[in-house]
């Protein structure tokens, strides 16, 4: 082989091998683009299969009920159950499904003071007076199960509720 044909050969492999770099660069791009699509993608966590939970039992006008907070870890509240007085009733059924949708925010990252600014002072029957010393009234059996995950769960959210009622402040609407 002549030192032409070496350079015409040399030159053939370049451009086969430039080639190959270029494919391996466009694919390296499409697996960056894949893996920011998947870091920007909701993330559910998982509680483990045995935690720790918090049972409160309430009342709100003549409704008597208990909700169950599951814990992750670290403490965080990931999953919420509602029972109340009237169970197979259709509050009974409307409470199971506010605590599964409630469970899948919170594991999905829903911060629970979004929750509680949200659903405070949604207003209802059954209403009335509770038992709770920070929380005397509420407007719906809803108001006050959010408002009492705000002021177990954040910080930032009881210290503003308790500010209010110190100072004498009325609620404002979500």
């Amino acid at each position: 082989m002549g030192v032409q044909e070496k350079s015409v050969a040399h030159k053939g492999e370049e451009t086969a091998l430039q080639e190959k770099v270029t494919k391996l660069e466009a694919e390296i791009e499409a697996l960056r683009d894949e893996l920011e699509k998947a870091k920007a993608a909701p993330r559910r966590r998982h509680l483990p299969s045995t935690r720790e939970s918090i049972t409160h039992r309430f009342t709100v006008g003549q409704t008597k009920g208990y909700l169950t907070v599951g814990l992750f870890e670290d403490g965080a509240p990931g999953e919420l159950f509602l029972t109340v007085a009237k169970e197979g009733s259709t509050a009974g059924g409307l409470m199971d499904a506010i605590g599964i949708l409630t469970s899948m925010a919170l594991q999905y990252g829903v911060p629970v003071e979004a929750l509680a600014r949200k659903f405070e002072h949604v207003s209802f029957e059954p209403s009335g007076w509770t038992r709770h010393p920070e929380m005397r009234r509420a407007s719906s059996v809803i108001d006050y199960v959010f408002r009492w995950l705000g002021m177990e769960f954040s910080a930032t959210y009881r210290e503003e509720k308790c500010q209010a009622m110190d100072t004498g402040e009325a609620h404002e609407s979500a």
